[in-house]
């Protein structure tokens, strides 16, 4: 009976001493999880930032296409972050549709106008390029510490991030939380979470307003949509509504214009527009809105021999 007291007494205090909790790190510690598994964990939810702050919070560099127009580098981005050896595919993916909206905005202007002027507004789609997207901020901080490591369970994990502006560390806070997930029995980072960062959701979509792309604006509204060329040139199509994200334009020849805009030429092609047939398909995604054009010949055949107004892609602009 006293060998079991004993040996019930030594089993309590071994459990005790594997849960502890590290009293400076903050590190949470778990019935199954070593010190070299936390600083497994420690090591690769850092790495991340190790990086970032090595390298002075980089963006994705925008780069002179083939055509002369601006191209994201994103080949560039992703090679690095695998080089890591800590990123996750998970998060891979989340960064290319983060900078989606961005790359197919920024590949409409020019490299040499991007580089000498600031001929476009980034609005909604590139302004994260003026900002260090991972502290939250358009100012650098002085140094980051991780804290509060933890094995959530077998598979996953966090680290807390904290930075500070001042060296001394006095105004240190709370910046984000790295989670990882292991693979293939290594730690791999999948989510960076900003702290205090509005998680709101978003607005629902909706194709409404003012689009831009090719050399006009669209002005779409609930039953037509307006091409406006400039002041003194309009043409108005019917809208036939499929959802608030997507719709059917409706060819007509009801405009406003002192010009011919040649939109009723055939260029030696059978299929062309008729009026009161659909004539293309837009939908929204990621806030862009993307035509699929019924007579993709005739538009063709248009932008070459007359100008850029059929675009496949048009971008949400403010209301002045």
């Amino acid at each position: 009976m006293k060998k079991l007291i004993l040996l019930l007494i030594i089993t309590v205090t071994l459990i005790r001493c594997t849960s502890k909790t590290t009293e400076n790190s903050d590190t949470t510690v778990t019935d199954n999880t070593t010190e070299t598994e936390l600083k497994a964990i420690e090591q690769s939810g850092r790495s991340f930032y190790d990086w970032y702050f090595k390298n002075d919070f980089p963006n994705c560099e925008i780069v002179k296409g083939k055509n002369g127009y601006c191209v994201m580098d994103t080949v560039s981005y992703f090679k690095t972050l695998r080089n890591l050896g800590t990123i996750s595919e998970q998060f891979i993916r989340s960064e290319r549709a983060r900078l989606q909206s961005c790359a197919e905005f920024i590949e409409n202007f020019e490299y040499e106008e991007y580089q000498n002027a600031q001929v476009y507004d980034p609005g909604r789609y590139c302004s994260y390029l003026y900002t260090m997207n991972w502290l939250g901020s358009e100012d650098p901080a002085a140094k980051f510490w991780t804290q509060n490591v933890k094995k959530i369970n077998d598979t996953t994990a966090s680290v807390a991030i904290y930075i500070a502006n001042d060296i001394s560390g006095n105004d240190k806070q709370q910046l984000s939380t790295v989670f990882l997930k292991k693979e293939k029995n290594k730690w791999m980072m999948t989510e960076i979470r900003l702290t205090g960062k509005d998680t709101k959701e978003k607005e629902p979509e909706n194709f409404r307003g003012l689009w831009a792309g090719g050399i006009v604006t669209l002005n779409i509204g609930s039953t037509s949509m307006r091409i406006v060329y400039h002041e003194q040139c309009r043409y108005d199509y019917p809208v036939k509504k499929i959802s608030d994200t997507e719709f059917i334009m409706i060819w007509s020849d009801d405009m406003d214009c002192n010009f011919n805009n040649r939109t009723s030429e055939t260029f030696g092609l059978k299929k062309v527009p008729q009026i009161g047939k659909p004539f293309a398909k837009y939908k929204i995604k990621n806030n862009i809105l993307y035509a699929e054009y019924y007579y993709p010949e005739w538009v063709n055949s248009y932008t070459n021999n007359v100008e850029y107004v059929f675009s496949a892609k048009y971008f949400r602009m403010e209301r002045e």
